[in-house]
């Protein structure tokens, strides 16, 4: 999927009922987007280690 300034997406897990009918479900769904700069641009900060993302 390409996009020129921002993208949205709603993400929904959906089983079926009886009678083909959509059944929501709670399951546990994740996602990542990639932004690739192709344009000069200035530094951007270092990224925290592991130690500091991690949560406890």
């Amino acid at each position: 999927v390409r996009f020129q300034e921002d993208l949205r997406v709603t993400i929904q897990a959906l089983g079926w009922r009886s009678g083909r009918r959509y059944l929501p479900l709670q399951d546990d769904i994740a996602s990542v987007a990639y932004w690739y700069q192709t344009l000069p641009t200035a530094s951007f900060p270092a990224l925290p280690d592991r130690d500091y993302l991690e949560i406890i």
